[in-house]
């Protein structure tokens, strides 16, 4: 029981801190109340399953997920490491909008440890098809309005590009960035992105 206790409470703390929710932020969300919070992550409670159901569906969690225990070989080490591969692997073609989503999402879907960090994976898969959209409308954008300012189309094309290789290195450099945190095990990288995915 005091082990089922314990599981419950790591899996409780441990989603909260990926969502990068404090407990009062959790307890709001959830309209638990913050004792509750508390008392279930020190483990000196078995709340009602309907308090694990609605702390679940607050951090987008199956309850099966919440309560189970977690696998001898899942390592936080090689789950990591796993991560960087997969964020890393985005800059094989960082600069082709939307093939840049390819292989991240091949590692995404065929890798068990990266799936065990889903938000982490899906808003690494997120910013790429988001930076992969804003970089092909921008460049539209930038090469109509260009050449209503400008009159021909080599300024409008010139403009374009330099618009795109922008985009370019912003991109490298928020993978760059998410290769950081990922090797401090910042559990908030890319914090700032939806998960669409």
């Amino acid at each position: 029981m005091q082990n089922s206790n314990s599981n419950l409470a790591g899996n409780i703390s441990d989603s909260r801190k990926k969502m990068g929710l404090s407990q009062e932020a959790l307890a709001e969300k959830a309209n638990v109340s913050l004792s509750t919070i508390q008392r279930i992550e020190k483990g000196t409670v078995k709340p009602r399953a309907f308090t694990i159901k609605v702390l679940a569906e607050t951090l987008d969690l199956d309850m099966s997920e919440l309560i189970s225990t977690p696998t001898k070989n899942e390592n936080p080490e090689s789950t990591y490491f796993a991560l960087k591969k997969m964020n890393l692997s985005s800059l094989i073609l960082a600069f082709i909008p939307l093939v840049n989503l390819i292989i991240p999402f091949v590692f995404w879907k065929k890798n068990k440890e990266i799936q065990s960090r889903n938000n982490i994976a899906s808003r690494m898969l997120s910013f790429q098809l988001l930076w992969s959209i804003v970089t092909i409308i921008g460049m539209g954008i930038a090469l109509f309005l260009s050449n209503i300012a400008f009159g021909g189309a080599g300024n409008g094309l010139f403009i374009s590009i330099i618009f795109y290789l922008l985009a370019v290195l912003f991109n490298i450099f928020m993978i760059a960035k998410t290769a950081s945190q990922l090797s401090n095990k910042n559990e908030n990288a890319l914090s700032f992105m939806p998960s669409l995915f």
